[in-house]
């Protein structure tokens, strides 16, 4: 078996929100779970059931929380509430439907990361508070000998995969309530879905044999 490297992180994407439901830009709107968040989160204390963790982060957001909160409880540990992983401030975006004039509309924003969403931040600034944050975390997670729970959003979620691969085209992509480990080997970091990808065939049921290496150790 190829040697692809331990995990270091789990990012877990919130529960899902009636923003979800509806299919709209959440940005700093505070949306809580909703029923099915609330099972999403439940779920995730079964599938944690034989992990163990140096720490939990998540933003400040209720629906980050409420999903963190029964795992925390299971593994009696508290959240760290960490603002630099809110999601990215859309402004005047928020609220509106994602329909595919205000997706491209959003886009533009991506090639242009200088440029402040009207009513929100820039890209750019969205990066500079999210990336350094990533970076510490994996590395507190190497220092510590075990992995940390990252409690986010989408957004979050696509930023770390273009900070590990450089591109902005997620392949790490799960629904609401899902799971990324971040793993580390030879080659650098890996995002794999290892719970609740939206493509099936990303994700990686084996990842915990995927940390072990040809021989055994």
């Amino acid at each position: 078996m190829r040697h692809i490297g331990t995990p270091l992180a789990y990012f877990v994407r919130h529960g899902e929100t009636t923003g979800n439901v509806q299919d709209i830009f959440r940005g700093d709107i505070d949306f809580p779970l909703n029923s099915d968040g609330e099972a999403q989160a439940a779920k995730l204390v079964k599938f944690f059931r034989r992990d163990r963790f140096s720490k939990i982060y998540g933003s400040d957001r209720k629906r980050v929380q409420q999903t963190l909160q029964p795992l925390a409880r299971d593994k009696r540990m508290k959240i760290i509430n960490v603002n630099n992983l809110e999601s990215l401030n859309t402004g005047d975006f928020s609220g509106l439907p994602k329909s595919k004039e205000n997706l491209k509309r959003i886009k533009w924003y991506n090639k242009h990361p200088d440029v402040i969403i009207p009513g929100g931040e820039s890209v750019q600034a969205f990066r500079d508070r999210v990336d350094p944050m990533l970076e510490s975390i994996l590395k507190q997670a190497e220092e510590a000998g075990l992995p940390i729970v990252v409690g986010c959003h989408g957004s979050i979620l696509k930023e770390l995969y273009r900070w590990v691969y450089g591109t902005i085209e997620s392949k790490a992509r799960v629904e609401p309530g899902g799971v990324v480990a971040v793993l580390k080997g030879s080659h650098g970091y890996e995002c794999i879905p290892i719970f609740g990808a939206k493509d099936k065939e990303d994700q990686r049921d084996d990842y915990r044999e995927m940390s072990i290496d040809e021989n055994g150790s």
